[in-house]
């Protein structure tokens, strides 16, 4: 008995040195980059520019590619006069209805060029949440600091701080030495940018244009949304998720009266599938992009968070408890499931013949849609219940690079113009129109600087959008760096 517990505290304090040898012995990645001067910007002009682009409904439509055309004809005219050495200066190609791109002829050719993208759809405002903002959902109000609505953050804001940024340069005289597109989509909220993103990706594609770097939407700067770091967090994203929205379907052929109902319904038989899959979701494993990230964060936490950062091979079941606290978390370690749409009957007397289901999944790398449905049909388990085949599958992406030009020119942009972060690549959990242009780039990235704390996360798509007159400022500052940066 005495040689066993000799044995095991030796084991114990073998194991605790080997992890605290390697808490401390890793480096830190972040790098020391000196913040630029800030010029003055024109601010005033630019939140009425943004403030007025919030205004417009531009609500893409699945059903309906024409959907609200006078508001996307609209907002495309307001950024031709908001912007006139943009429109004078570069080429424009106009894309399907209300898509575009600019194109930025760079002195050296020999250079590949850069792709900025974003997109000005947004998606609607539920009408029985209306009366639940703080401001208009489409007022654009500028008020408290922020401009208010629909649009704000996801991704008029994108939109107008790029062009805001080279209108500036333009006016400067800057001529970039590589090529410089931005790309403005349409449809990246409901058709998945076909009309957009991918229409303006297959003209790249019969153009033979190679870009040396895409940045697009996606990953923030995190303030208090990961435990054990106290300053913020700028996430770039270095892969995205795959998308699949699966139809479920009962078709018992008949119905009924409601006074004489069967031991099933297909409301009922419908309903038991889709609580198994709540059931069951996908496990969680943190794979190499997320233990990439956590080893970039764990130099810069406190000594307890550090410790189980470092030693993930240990300590990997607790941290994936506390990730999993948390929705925003909880989506970064497996592939997931939504229940979005339901429907079924007509009238509170008749037994309806058929209820039919929409399920989302964002697919983890390591999935694939394949895996997706074979595992749906396992958990259902039922005949009755009918995988629709999907119209829009994407398969997760590939993971874009941390040692390449593009993530070094994003990195030292954020720092120039954001010194008080840290950066720190990461997956991106949504969809996002880079899924369509990584395939004419050596690396794809998401990443737009504004600042989110864990109460903001309920406003993507939510109630009371906004951004901050000072976080819009560090926008234009970011790109107005990027562009400059990527010079090189």
């Amino acid at each position: 008995m005495k040689k066993f517990s000799f044995f095991a505290l030796s084991l114990f304090v073998l194991v605790l040195s080997f992890t605290v040898f390697r808490t401390f012995s890793a480096n830190s990645f972040q790098k020391k980059i000196d913040p630029v001067p800030k010029e003055k910007l024109p601010m005033e002009a630019a939140l009425r520019r943004l403030s007025e682009g919030v205004r417009f409904k531009t609500v893409s439509s699945l059903e309906d590619t024409n959907a609200n055309s006078r508001e996307f004809l609209s907002l495309n005219e307001h950024i031709r006069k908001s912007y006139p050495s943009v429109e004078a200066k570069l080429k424009k190609t106009k894309v399907s209805n209300f898509s575009f791109f600019y194109e930025w002829q760079g002195k050296n050719p020999n250079l590949k060029p850069i792709l900025l993208c974003a997109h000005t759809d947004v998606v609607d405002v539920d009408p029985s949440t209306i009366s639940l903002w703080s401001h208009q959902p489409f007022g654009g109000e500028i008020r408290d600091g922020f401009v208010w609505g629909r649009g704000a953050w996801d991704d008029k804001s994108s939109v107008f701080s790029i062009l805001e940024s080279v209108e500036i340069l333009i006016k400067k005289g800057h001529v970039p030495e590589r090529s410089i597109f931005i790309a403005i989509g349409q449809d990246e909220e409901t058709i998945y940018g076909k009309l957009g993103a991918k229409a303006i990706t297959e003209i790249f594609k019969r153009r033979n244009l190679r870009f040396e770097y895409v940045l697009d939407e996606g990953q923030i700067i995190a303030e208090g949304l990961i435990p054990g770091i106290e300053k913020p967090i700028a996430l770039i994203g270095i892969a995205g998720k795959g998308y699949l929205s699966l139809g479920l379907e009962v078709d018992l052929k008949e119905g009924g009266h409601s006074s004489m109902p069967p031991e099933e319904t297909a409301i009922g038989i419908l309903s038991s599938g889709l609580s198994r899959m709540e059931q069951n979701p996908f496990p969680l494993s943190l794979g190499e992009i997320q233990r990439t990230t956590f080893r970039w964060l764990a130099p810069e936490m406190k000594f307890g968070s550090r410790w189980i950062m470092s030693n993930l091979w240990l300590f990997g079941p607790i941290l994936k408890s506390r990730l999993s606290e948390k929705n925003s978390t909880r989506a970064q370690l497996h592939t997931t499931s939504a229940i979005t749409k339901i429907s079924g009957g007509f009238k509170d007397n008749v037994l309806p013949a058929s209820a039919e289901a929409t399920v989302n999944f964002r697919i983890l790398q390591g999935d694939s849609h394949r895996g997706v449905l074979d595992r749906t049909e396992k958990i259902l388990n039922d005949e009755r219940i009918r995988l629709n085949p999907p119209d829009t599958i994407f398969e997760p992406s590939s993971v874009s690079s941390t040692d390449s030009i593009g993530f070094e020119t994003i990195r030292r942009s954020i720092q120039e113009t954001i010194p008080d972060v840290i950066v720190a690549p990461a997956l991106v959990s949504a969809y996002t129109d880079s899924l369509h242009y990584g395939a004419v780039a050596d690396n794809a990235y998401r990443f737009f600087p504004v600042r989110v704390k864990p109460e903001d996360v309920k406003r993507f798509h939510g109630i009371d959008e906004r951004i901050s007159i000072s976080n819009y400022e560090e926008m234009i500052r970011f790109y107005l760096r990027l562009i400059l940066n990527s010079s090189n």
